[in-house]
This record gives C-alpha cells, sequence and structure tokens, in this order.
C-alpha cells in the first residue's frame, strides 16, 4: 500500500489531489510533461543569467520559438537526458507549452512555462 495514501485525510487529501491532478493512487499522463518542464526549467536557471536570456537563445534571437528551435535548445543543452523522448511525445511536450496551440513559443509562453 502506498504510504501517502494514509497521509492526508479530509480536506487536506481533497485539496492535495485537485493541486496533483488527481488521486494518490491514479498516474496521471500529464506527469511526465510537468517533470520534463520542470527539467528544462532547472536546466535554463542553471545556464543562464536571466530566463528571457534562454529565450533569445532557443528563438535565434527573435520573437518566436518554433518546434524545431524548441527542439534543438533541449538537445543543446541536453535539458530532457532520462527522458528518452520520441519526436511525438517531444511534440505533445511543445504543446503543453503552447497554450494557445499557435505552433510557437512566445515570450509570454517561455516565461509562463519556465
Amino acid at each position: 500500500m502506498n504510504p501517502y495514501v494514509t497521509a492526508a485525510s479530509g480536506a487536506t487529501q481533497n485539496t492535495f489531489e485537485k493541486s496533483m491532478g488527481g488521486g494518490f493512487t491514479v498516474t496521471s499522463t500529464h506527469d511526465w510533461k510537468f517533470a520534463a518542464i520542470q527539467q528544462i526549467g532547472l536546466i535554463i536557471s542553471q545556464k543562464y543569467r536571466q530566463i528571457e536570456d534562454s529565450f533569445l537563445d532557443a528563438s535565434k534571437q527573435t520573437d518566436k520559438v518554433n518546434f524545431d528551435r524548441f527542439k534543438a535548445f533541449v538537445d543543446k543543452h541536453n535539458a530532457l537526458k532520462g527522458f528518452n523522448l520520441t519526436t511525438t511525445l517531444m511534440q505533445k511536450l511543445f504543446a503543453e507549452i503552447d497554450p494557445h496551440k499557435k505552433t510557437f513559443l512566445t515570450l509570454k509562453d517561455w516565461l509562463s512555462a519556465f
């Protein structure tokens, strides 16, 4: 039995479940995306003085990061080491970060994600 199942009860358990997107015994398909986004954010914080600098690097000094530039940025920094993502999964991750499904990320999207 999962030790976290009995660690919380009542309102605390309900709040925790809502904040984490499910129950203690439910594995969400979004867990890997959340972890991947956190990992990229960690790499950005280690390699850049400001998050805006990472966006400029990823966008090649433009105002947009498309999927190819995002993938190149992630590959350049080996930011998702251990995730072993296929191109399809990388596209799903990119779509998760692109809230309006524009096929590119703006600085605002980048700041929201990382």
